[in-house]
């Protein structure tokens, strides 16, 4: 195998908890078992005290054999057991943290706005609110994003849930209902970036703007507090039913037909159940 794709595969197993030089070591055993330290050291080119040092950590480890004579030979245990035992290594130590954390009592202090700032927490985040929605599920975003966000949108509307995506490009998305914002092409040529705007059941929203790519974060926020998310929830609603009557009205739509829609969607500013729960028993002033 050439040094580069050798080097290659070491670098994905120093993701794995082995240090460069140990990874490096048991690629070239996999390979070449058996052999002494010595020959290893000659062949991957580091000093013969460290590769000796590293050598005696993958045995402790259990990830390499030593033949207990004067020529030390060294044998890698196969590929596959050694990843079965990284993985269940891994597992354990999860279920350990898992306990551990199930200890904290988690903040109750919702009202603060947090900022996002990976491709990956946005995304995430995201994720997780379309998740936990109970009801309704907002969106307002650019082509970019909308591909990566697809699959869970169409999971919360299997679930029977209220699902809305503003769409500045045709787009099909089972079970979700897609409105088209009238000046999309103005609003594509303007930015050059990645809009995304997720509301879910008017009790937490996120805002963020990417890269075109959607790599990249320039700003994001989330925020859980009901108190901000509800007004977020009623203003992108009324976006949303504002592009819905405009493209009745550009395309002659019958009077009855644009009542009938405006009525139907109007429970969109009803049906955030959660966030109006949390603000009503905030607020409420029985005793």
């Amino acid at each position: 195998m050439s040094q580069e794709k050798l080097t290659e595969i070491a670098e994905s197993l120093s993701q794995l908890g082995f240090t460069e030089l140990e990874a490096t070591i048991y690629c070239y055993l996999v390979e070449n078992s058996p052999a002494t330290p010595y020959r290893v050291s000659q062949d991957i080119g580091k000093p013969v005290a460290n590769t000796y040092k590293s050598v005696q950590a993958l045995y402790q480890k259990g990830l390499v054999m030593i033949d207990d004579t004067n020529n030390r030979l060294c044998q890698a245990i196969p590929p596959s057991e050694v990843l079965g035992k990284l993985k269940a290594t891994f597992l354990e130590r999860h279920d350990s943290a898992e306990r551990a954390l199930a200890q904290l009592r988690p903040s109750a202090d919702s009202e603060r706005i947090f900022a996002l700032g990976s491709a990956d927490q946005v995304f995430e985040r995201c994720r997780k609110m379309i998740a936990v929605a109970e009801s309704i599920v907002l969106v307002d975003a650019f082509p970019g994003v909308v591909e990566i966000l697809k699959t869970d949108l169409e999971s919360a509307a299997k679930r029977k849930l209220t699902v809305v995506l503003h769409a500045y490009k045709p787009v099909e998305l089972t079970g979700v209902e897609v409105i088209p914002f009238q000046s999309a092409d103005k609003m594509l040529d303007r930015w050059g970036g990645n809009w995304l705007i997720v509301v879910v059941d008017g009790a937490e929203y996120l805002f963020a703007y990417l890269s075109d790519d959607g790599r990249t974060v320039h700003n994001a926020i989330w925020c859980a507090s009901a108190f901000l998310a509800l007004p977020q929830h009623s203003n992108l609603t009324m976006s949303l039913r504002a592009s819905l009557l405009e493209r009745m009205i550009k395309e002659g739509v019958p009077r009855k037909e644009m009542e009938s829609s405006l009525k139907r969607t109007a429970k969109w500013l009803v049906a955030a159940g959660r966030g109006y729960r949390e603000l009503a028993t905030k607020f409420s002033d029985r005793k």
